[in-house]
Parts: C-alpha cells; structure tokens; sequence
C-alpha cells in the first residue's frame, strides 16, 4: 500500500503541470495593434475591465484573413461567457461542434450566461466556433473563414495564454467591435482528475510488476 501511495504522488505531481498547460489558445495571423476605435462602448454595455477606446489595442480578423484566428493547442474543456452588446441587430455566438447557439443578444443577460463544452481545434487547429447576425444579408463571421463587412477583434491573450476576450463587429458601418463580447477561457482539469489517473496508472504498473514476478 505504501508503495502504490508513493506511486499516485509521484505520477500526480508530475501529470498536475502537464494538466496546467495542456492545452493553450494562440492568436494566428491577423491585424495586431488596432486601437479600439473612440465609439467602442466598452464599460458603458459590455461587462469588460480593461480594454478602453483610444486606448487598449486588439488583433483583429475580417474576410482577408482566411484559415487564420484564434487557435487552440489541442482538446480541452473550454468555457464562453456573455459579456454584453451595444448592437441593434440580433446577434448570436454558435460553438460549431454540436452544442449550437451558446448566446443570442436578444435573450441572453451579461454576465449571467455561461456555457461549458469539450472542444477539439479543426483541421487547421482553430477554435470552432462563430458569429451571426441578423443584418446585412445573413453572413458569418466564422473562426478562419469570415464574411464582408463582418470582423473579430480579439484582446491580448491572458499570462498564462488560457483567456481571451473575443469582440464581434456586425458591419452595421460603425466598425466598434462592441456589437457581442464574450469571453473564451480554457479550463484546466481538476486535481481530483489526476489523482484518479495516478491511481489507475499505479496500480497498472502494480499488476504488471506482480505479473513479472
């Protein structure tokens, strides 16, 4: 018993740094150093803490920029939440492999709303999700693939490169990238996780060794 304990310690310090930084987000491409504009409404609609207009800088995404946005590193837990509006247009975000709508700005309150799901980057390692709208003549503004005049300005990615605040222009024509906030963060597992993991592995390892003997 002594010796499977030590085993689950040993795997579980080492798996609880590898879970920490299992999977990453990355911006790719894009238009870095874009200044928010002075109409973006910031505290004003949107539950943001710092990012002002004329102040804070975003990297932004339109048509141009194909196969190109926000990337994740591999599978993980990923977590959206609603951060607001300041759009007359109906608006919504949609994760795009299969939990559909997560927010729509005509029924959804900031801050109130959030939204849990497994996720796995597609095919050229992006985060799968989008943004629609209810102007114009119904185009997306898909992750790696958007419509003209649609654009995604994205924040500077957290220290540990696990969040970041995605900002949605619908091309209205007032280009101020408040138009749906929401944040997107990759969870880390819970240390419950990887113990229960050490454990299968040592007592795996246990079994074999007995077997050998």
């Amino acid at each position: 018993m002594k010796q499977l304990i030590k085993i689950i310690a040993i795997t579980f310090a080492l798996l609880t740094p590898m879970a920490a930084h299992a999977a990453t987000l990355s911006l790719v491409g894009g238009q870095s150093g874009v200044t928010l504009p002075s109409n973006f409404s910031g505290a004003s609609h949107l539950q943001l803490t710092g990012l002002q207009a004329n102040v804070d800088q975003v990297t932004v995404f339109d048509s141009t920029n194909t196969n190109e946005g926000l990337a994740l590193s591999g599978p993980a837990t990923v977590r959206f939440d609603y951060l607001g509006k300041e759009a007359g247009y109906i608006n919504k975000a949609i994760e795009l492999a299969g939990f559909g709508i997560l927010f729509s700005t005509d029924s959804d309150l900031p801050g109130t709303n959030s939204v849990t799901v497994s996720l796995t980057p597609n095919a050229n390692g992006l985060l799968p999700f989008k943004f629609t709208t209810s102007g114009g003549g119904g185009q997306e503004a898909e992750n790696g693939n958007i419509d003209n005049p649609l654009a995604i300005a994205f924040s500077a990615l957290s220290n540990d490169g696990r969040s970041i605040i995605a900002l949605f222009g619908d091309g209205a024509g007032d280009h101020d990238f408040d138009d749906m906030a929401i944040r997107i963060s990759v969870v880390p597992l819970p240390p419950a996780v990887l113990l229960f993991g050490g454990a299968l592995l040592g007592l795996g390892w246990l079994g074999r060794r007995k077997n050998q003997v």
